[in-house]
């Protein structure tokens, strides 16, 4: 090999063998099967191909995670893994797959019944869903019909959602921003002028303030730099929404534990006239991503985006990849992927991640140098986490610890509701004292400064991490106990003060 190939592979992370430079390296697969139909294609070179996505799904952005990508049509003629696809039909066994991705074209026919019931069954077994289409119908043959999406977005008129919006007149959705050239124009949705979107605002019971409110984005839309606030612009997108309380309550087999949906964005639309024929638009706000969160009933978690157009290669092209609005639209896609994953893939990731961090330098030279409290160890490791991965992903692992009601009462609370004020410290205080076990109990098991010659045995990994997850937890139950303590001793002190007055 000359010094030039030798570069090449180092520089296209894509073409690089990661497992032979880090083989003690775990980096469990997120199978994921992308679907569409029509004229959508997977190809890097077509308007409406997912080439640009699926690209930077395999170019593996962490260490402890590898998206593992097969593509299907519905069609016969056209190019994918699989042809002619059905989803009640082997060759392809929905079982074999984390998640899957749905970007339907076509508005018609309905899908039928028995495809209905297959992803229905992989939906309940766990595995996650991501759903779009576009304005009008567009999408409503592949997505329309199944439950719990059906009701996240508005696939076709007279469904559980209600109708979709329009393609032209005031009424249609155009995030269209002005790019490089006067005007509101078509082309401008290929430039590298993106629109931006508005987070909905959680409650963040990792960041406790006596004196202001700590908010946090959702999980999806929390990136490795920040907030992911962009995505690319288009002139008629379609709407997500989120059921009511009352249909969810009233439908528990199909929402299992009150479980709802939530719109996790806005878009926003500015007032203006069209210079391509469609028109003037009146200003407005609208449901551009959605969420469902089914580990906290059991079940497969959903994401459903406004429009295709966020993903394809039409709307991405006029990035340079470099860019900081190109990273955060790629780190919005790698999130989806990771967040649909199903629980015991998370238990994995979560293990690999922490478990990756013993030969990370210079961590490791930290790990070998801090013998003192937990808590510390746990600080720098997910600060060392937080530098290359989304910055909530490690919240959301630690969070998926703690039993489902408490998840849901302290962390899926939008502002301005009342905080919850959960631990006298904040959930950062559960966070790192379990970082900081299970580092310790790894550490136990392994030299910082000697990675094993092969792969890891997963099972004694997994087997450190709960212990480590155990002994962290029950370190914040100890901690709290001794707070309590001092708070009530204090608060006995004032009384007695107040009552001799």
């Amino acid at each position: 090999m000359t010094q030039a190939q030798g570069f090449d592979q180092v520089v296209f992370r894509h073409e690089l063998d990661v497992a032979r430079l880090r083989p003690y390296w775990w980096r469990p697969k997120v199978r994921i099967l992308i679907v569409t139909d029509g004229s959508g294609s997977f190809d890097e070179t077509e308007s409406f191909g997912l080439g640009m996505v699926i690209a930077e799904l395999r170019n593996d952005p962490w260490w402890w995670v590898r998206f593992e990508v097969v593509t299907a049509h519905r069609s016969s003629g056209a190019v994918a893994d699989h042809t002619n696809f059905r989803f009640d039909t082997p060759p392809v066994a929905l079982a074999g797959f984390d998640q899957i991705w749905l970007f339907g074209v076509r508005s018609a026919p309905a899908m039928p019944p028995a495809e209905v019931a297959a992803l229905r069954g992989f939906m309940d077994g766990g595995g996650g869903v991501f759903a779009t289409g576009d304005h009008d119908e567009l999408g409503a043959a592949l997505s329309g019909d199944l439950p719990r999406v059906n009701a996240m977005r508005r696939w076709r008129s007279g469904g559980p959602a209600g109708s979709p919006p329009p393609q032209s007149g005031p009424n249609r959705h155009d995030t269209t921003r002005v790019g490089t050239s006067p005007g509101y124009q078509f082309d401008d949705q290929s430039d590298n002028t993106p629109q931006r979107i508005l987070p909905t605002r959680y409650y963040d019971p990792f960041r406790f303030s006596v004196f202001h409110q700590r908010w946090r984005p959702h999980p999806v839309l929390c990136g490795r730099n920040g907030l992911l606030d962009v995505l690319p612009d288009h002139m008629h997108e379609g709407e997500c929404v989120a059921p009511t309380a009352s249909a969810v309550a009233a439908d528990p087999a199909l929402w299992p534990g009150g479980v709802r949906p939530e719109v996790i964005a806005r878009a926003r639309v500015e007032e203006h006239t069209n210079d391509d024929g469609h028109g003037f638009v009146a200003g407005k706000t609208f449901g551009v991503l959605s969420a469902y969160d089914g580990h906290l009933a059991g079940v497969g978690r959903i994401v459903t985006d406004a429009t295709w157009h966020h993903w394809f290669n039409i709307n991405l092209i006029g990035f340079d990849r470099s860019s900081a609005h190109y990273d955060k639209i790629r780190n919005y896609f790698w999130n989806v992927a990771l967040w649909l994953a199903p629980e015991s893939k998370q238990d994995e990731l979560f293990s690999a991640s922490v478990y990756g961090l013993l030969w990370l330098q210079p961590f490791n030279e930290l790990l070998v140098e801090r013998r003192g409290p937990q808590l510390a160890l746990g600080f720098s490791g997910v600060d060392a986490l937080n530098r290359r991965a989304s910055q909530c992903v490690v919240n959301d692992w630690v969070l998926a610890k703690l039993p489902a009601l408490m998840r849901k009462e302290l962390f899926r609370r939008p502002l301005p509701e009342p905080d919850p004020l959960p631990f006298s410290a904040g959930l950062e205080t559960v966070r790192e004292q379990v970082v900081g076990a299970i580092l310790a109990s790894l550490r136990e098991q392994f030299d910082p400064f000697d990675p094993p010659a092969g792969p890891p045995d997963t099972d004694l990994v997994a087997k450190l991490v709960a212990r480590g997850v155990a002994q962290g937890l029950d370190a914040v139950l100890e901690t709290e106990k001794r707070g309590l303590a001092q708070c009530r001793s204090t608060l006995e002190l004032l009384d007695r003060s107040c009552q001799q007055r």
